[in-house]
């Protein structure tokens, strides 16, 4: 019923991102696995979540408790960023967020990285500057060129976000695996799941809601098809807007009340605007909402008449109007 890490491991590529349904045992899964590897081989690991506020002391120390039962007799301590069993390291805790301070800390015998709710809800907490870069250095720091295995485990909450922008993956309508030469992208499903949570009091409650769908379909919580809607022929180009290094056309659309944002660009176009000072470039404008162009944007997209071409343009975009509101 529950997810079994060692499925993914198999396939033996470098990156793994894991994507499942709240409560399906992720982190109880790579828990199990990386104490039966230490116990076996004395392999180490390393656990990451983005912020400091996400590994809070109370709550580190009662890492293992849950899995504990499955392991009698074996002892568990969590504290100060180490994790011990029987006595000996087995693996650290950080953030993400201040894994530069730690280059002169060596990590000889890790064997893993597990990065914990990468993907997160809008609203929450906010991606990292430059995040996937800031994990790629981590990443190196940890392994010394050594190729330790990195495994990404989230809700599904969204496929658009940083790490799979940065590497192009997507999963196609009905597909729950997709693999190329060193990454693997796996959205587990598991009926048994599914059926345990449905035939819940809980389960009934938010059955046929968007939560349920999230909770128990394992239906990406943010991908939702509101607002999207196919660029009308004849549309007219307003601007490029650039966000997060992409560029986006801004189109109104004859004859109608919709505004349109699409990925489709005019490149003759000479009105480029940054949105923020990474994106701003020599020639572009950097620009704030006071802008006529954006001002009307805005407007527009608080009205409900702004349309994306893609969920994926809308969940970019969108992110970055709700910031400039």
């Amino acid at each position: 019923m529950y997810y079994d890490p060692n499925k993914t491991l198999s396939r033996q590529r470098l990156f793994n991102f894991v994507v499942g349904a709240r409560g399906c045992g992720k982190t109880y899964g790579a828990k199990k696995t990386v104490i039966n590897k230490f116990l076996k081989t004395g392999k180490q690991f390393v656990y990451l979540r983005r912020y400091e506020t996400e590994l809070p002391a109370a709550e580190m120390r009662n890492f293992f408790d849950d899995v504990s039962v499955e392991f009698p007799g074996v002892e568990f301590k969590s504290y100060n960023g180490l994790f011990r069993i029987n006595g000996e390291i087995a693996g650290w805790y950080f953030p993400l967020s201040k894994a530069t301070m730690l280059k002169s800390i060596p990590f000889p015998n890790v064997w893993i990285i597990i990065f914990d709710e990468f993907i997160i809800e809008v609203g929450v907490y906010r991606y990292l500057p430059n995040e996937v870069r800031t994990f790629l250095e981590c990443y190196s720091t940890v392994s010394r060129d050594r190729d330790i295995i990195a495994l990404f485990l989230s809700n599904a909450i969204s496929m658009t976000n940083p790490y799979f922008l940065y590497f192009n993956l997507s999963l196609n309508k009905n597909q729950t695996i997709k693999l190329t030469e060193l990454i693997s992208l796996e959205l587990v499903q598991s009926v048994e799941y599914k059926n345990h949570v449905m035939n819940t009091k809980f389960g009934q409650l938010i059955a046929n809601t968007d939560y349920g769908n999230y909770n128990m379909q394992n239906k990406f919580l943010l991908d939702t098809d509101s607002f999207i809607g196919d660029l009308p022929v004849g549309s007219l180009y307003i601007c490029t807007i650039i966000v997060d290094g992409r560029e986006f056309g801004y189109y109104t659309a004859p004859e109608e009340t919709q505004w349109y944002i699409s990925d489709r660009i005019d490149r003759t176009s000479k009105r480029k605007y940054a949105l923020n000072f990474k994106d701003h470039e020599d020639h572009t404008q950097l620009v704030a909402k006071s802008n006529p162009y954006i001002r009307q944007m805005l407007d527009v997209y608080c009205q409900g008449n702004l349309r994306f071409t893609s969920v994926e343009v809308k969940n970019i975009i969108s992110t970055t109007l709700r910031r400039l509101i």
